[in-house]
């Protein structure tokens, strides 16, 4: 079973001659929701309701939509997103995979094993008037 990370605990990504290079999950949850928003027809990330309470009562949290657990020697990403209306599902998941696997390798040259995407909501663009389409107009016509 996987362990999750804890948000306080670090990654150590190098050892070089001047010392230890360490990044905390935060950092990399933060790096993966800000790669995911990017992505086109992504409307939003999810953020759950226990840290919309948290952050009103005051509390620290992050609000990143991302969540980085390790499986081994393997770092995984979940993303919980909501696709706008008329992207193409599939496309637009495969877009934040690659997305947050290459932001996450150039930000901080980690290697991410795994993006898994949650699409839980289809979102409508609230700009956008929608068109409705009457089956025949006053002269029998078809229109829009």
């Amino acid at each position: 079973m996987a362990n999750p990370i804890d948000s306080a605990q670090e990654i150590q990504t190098s050892q070089a001659f001047l010392g230890e290079i360490n990044i905390t999950t935060q950092v990399l949850e933060t790096i993966a929701a800000k790669a995911a928003t990017e992505v086109e027809g992504v409307n939003k990330l999810h953020v759950s309701f226990q840290k919309e309470v948290s952050e009103l009562l005051g509390r620290e949290s992050s609000r990143s939509g991302a969540k980085v657990r390790r499986l081994g020697d393997d770092l995984i990403v979940d993303v919980v997103v909501h696709i706008a209306y008329g992207y193409s599902v599939p496309q637009v998941a495969q877009n934040i995979q690659n997305r947050v696997k290459e932001q996450v390798l150039f930000m901080t040259d980690i290697t991410v094993a795994q993006v898994n995407v949650h699409v839980i909501a289809i979102d409508n663009d609230p700009n956008k008037t929608q068109t409705m389409l009457h089956l025949e107009d006053e002269d029998g016509e078809w229109s829009e």
